[in-house]
């Protein structure tokens, strides 16, 4: 039986190898020697360096060519295959003959410029190439965005080397080769700004953790969730996604109430237990819920909850989430080094986000106020100078660590009034209007626009 179902996998490996060639691209790289480069699985035929190549591009969703010229005699881009490597680890090695075959996973060279993440690789000759490009995954859509711009702030330019709008602006366009899950569009109200659409905030953050690693300065704008009409109602959708938690069954309940009812408007769809005491559960939510939730219930379980979440279809829109905490911030108001004899004192306010020597300027949000409403705030009032000396003057003073939040958390964390200043070497949450007397008018005119609204609905 074994001798038999190893001629059938020779077989079938061989009748692959006869077909023409054909090789979809799971990631695609640009080296300045060698120029575009193509990682992939052949998928049947054989390549060599020096064929002429043939690109064929992605299948959409519903089966039709996104490219016209996939289906014309002439086909799509072409050119000469400059080399075939092997992955060897992290690096790259020649094979020798250049020569692989169907099955094999190699890296090749001189690929078409425009060759993208899902696109088809086939023979240059219409006789010997395959008739249409090879079906991949589908990807899923893009479930919010956010906005990029350059760093306004007033400390601009003293902790990177690239700030310049054009230049995060064209690290982004880059980021697009390889990442096909990631768009980059110009903002139509700013040109300034960039817009990014992403699947979540992770992929989000870990982009901008990327860039600020480069030696870039850049602000991030509060995301928003991508919304669509339904073409026969007209109604308003939006993206949901599938959760699975996994939890130690004390903080079943935990999770669940975090997630349903108006809060996050998720729903429980399947909870089961095990023998270790460990509970799975299965929740359908909006993305608008799932912002922030992440950071927050690895609070709330303790660092023991681990969650997936991945898009299921857009659904009719959920109505209003209560998302982000109900506590103000607390907002420097002077510029300059934060003291420890200033923090000490707001410690007591609320929960710092600074320590003593961080620069604060105007606008800059240090805590979180333990009430509602922001509350503007001296942190960088240092001790009176006299020449008393008493026992209770003279006290040592305690101050606890600062929380330190990642990009993705503020993400998730941030007002619509705010935005997060990224350098090399910070992160900081800021207000996007600096001045606070324009913030404090803006805010007037909001509650004047609310009570408005609540007198026509009642």
């Amino acid at each position: 039986a074994a001798t038999n179902e190893n001629d059938v996998a020779a077989k079938e490996v061989g009748d692959f190898a006869d077909e023409p060639f054909s090789m979809t691209a799971t990631s695609v790289g640009y080296d300045p020697y060698l120029g575009r480069t193509c990682t992939g699985r052949i998928h049947s035929g054989w390549i060599s360096s020096g064929d002429d190549v043939a690109l064929l591009r992605r299948r959409s969703e519903d089966g039709s060519d996104n490219d016209a010229s996939n289906n014309s005699g002439g086909g799509g881009p072409t050119s000469q295959v400059s080399g075939v490597f092997a992955n060897r680890g992290a690096s790259r090695a020649p094979l020798d003959p250049p020569t692989a075959h169907a099955g094999d996973i190699v890296t090749l060279t001189g690929v078409p410029e425009s060759m993208a993440v899902g696109d088809t690789l086939t023979a240059a000759d219409v006789e010997k190439r395959v008739p249409r490009a090879v079906d991949t995954p589908p990807l899923a859509p893009p479930t919010l965005s956010c906005l990029f711009g350059a760093n306004s702030g007033p400390l601009s330019g003293q902790e990177g080397t690239i700030v310049a709008s054009g230049r995060v602006r064209e690290r982004l366009v880059r980021e697009t080769d390889n990442n096909v899950t990631l768009s980059v569009e110009k903002c139509e109200s700013d040109s300034e700004k960039t817009e990014v659409l992403g699947r979540g905030e992770l992929q989000i953050g870990i982009l901008v953790e990327q860039m600020r690693r480069e030696g870039y300065e850049m602000v991030v704008m509060p995301p928003r969730i991508l919304t669509t009409l339904c073409p026969t109602t007209g109604d308003k959708l939006e993206p949901y996604e599938e959760v699975v938690v996994d939890v130690d069954a004390e903080y079943s309940g935990t999770v669940v109430n975090a997630l349903t009812g108006s809060r996050r408007r998720g729903v429980l769809v399947e909870m089961a237990d095990d023998s270790r005491g460990k509970t799975r559960m299965t929740f359908d939510a909006p993305s608008r819920g799932l912002l922030g939730f992440g950071p927050e219930i690895a609070a709330a379980t303790r660092g023991t909850a681990v969650m997936h979440h991945c898009y299921i279809e857009d659904r009719p829109h959920a109505g209003s989430i209560i998302t982000g905490s109900d506590r103000g911030k607390l907002v420097s108001n002077e510029t300059g080094k934060a003291t420890l004899f200033a923090l000490e004192s707001l410690s007591a306010r609320g929960t710092l986000f600074v320590a003593p020597g961080d620069a604060v300027y105007p606008g800059m949000v240090i805590g979180e106020n333990s009430k509602s409403g922001d509350l503007e705030v001296n942190p960088v009032r240092a001790k009176a100078t006299s020449n008393m000396r008493t026992q209770a003057k003279d006290e040592k003073l305690y101050l606890p660590p600062p929380r330190r939040r990642s990009v993705e958390e503020l993400i998730g964390y941030m007002a619509e009034d705010e935005v997060i200043e990224v350098t090399p070497k910070s992160v900081r949450l800021r207000k996007a209007e600096l001045d606070s007397g324009v913030r404090e008018r803006a805010a007037r005119v909001r509650k004047k626009q609310l009570d408005a609204l609540k007198r026509q609905g009642g």
